[in-house]
């Protein structure tokens, strides 16, 4: 029964390393179309958005991040698998390292919508929102898995079984499947 316990108590805490603001979606999930149709009405509302970091500018007092918008999944993780929406700027009073906050990087930010801002892509203006940042969470990088032997082989390369049609990197996945990311 103890064991019982511990193990449990180790799968309810996998995703503890979270901030509870990313962890978990506002009361009201506004969405990204949504401040682009009736930015009025949404002024000042907590966001939960994520995305990759398309670039950060750093200025004396604040730096300022555009973001392309994923929808975000249960954990609060970017789904690159889906099509992107729209981009979006935030802006925070913290310096952030544009090392750290590379071109492609994935993240979560949670803050407030303050109001749309007009930027130029190219030469064509474009509306986003602007989001004042209160968290931010950098993801790691998924660690590709690939396939050692046949998949229809009940053998890996180690001479032990691994059960019928699995892929060797099922077996390799361990925790992972738990660690949210």
């Amino acid at each position: 029964m103890k064991w019982f316990l511990l193990i449990s108590i180790l799968f309810l805490h996998a995703c503890s390393n979270l901030p509870a603001n990313i962890k978990t979606p506002p009361v009201i999930d506004i969405q990204l179309h949504q401040t682009l149709t009736n930015a009025a009405n949404y002024q000042n509302y907590p966001v939960r958005w994520g995305g990759t970091v398309i670039e950060v500018k750093n200025k004396t007092d604040e730096t300022t991040m555009q973001i392309l918008y994923y929808p975000l999944g249960y954990y609060g993780r970017p789904n690159l698998n889906q099509t992107s929406l729209g981009r979006f700027i935030t802006v925070s009073k913290q310096f952030l390292d544009p090392a750290i906050y590379t071109k492609g990087t994935e993240i979560t930010i949670a803050g407030s919508f303050q109001s749309l801002v007009e930027k130029q892509i190219g030469e064509k203006p474009v509306k986003m929102p602007l989001i004042a940042i209160d968290t931010q969470h950098i993801w790691p990088k998924y660690q590709q898995n690939y396939d050692r032997g046949y998949y229809g082989s009940p053998y890996n390369y180690y001479g032990g079984y691994r059960g019928r049609y699995y892929p060797y990197s099922y077996y390799r996945r361990g925790f992972s499947y738990y660690n949210c990311y």
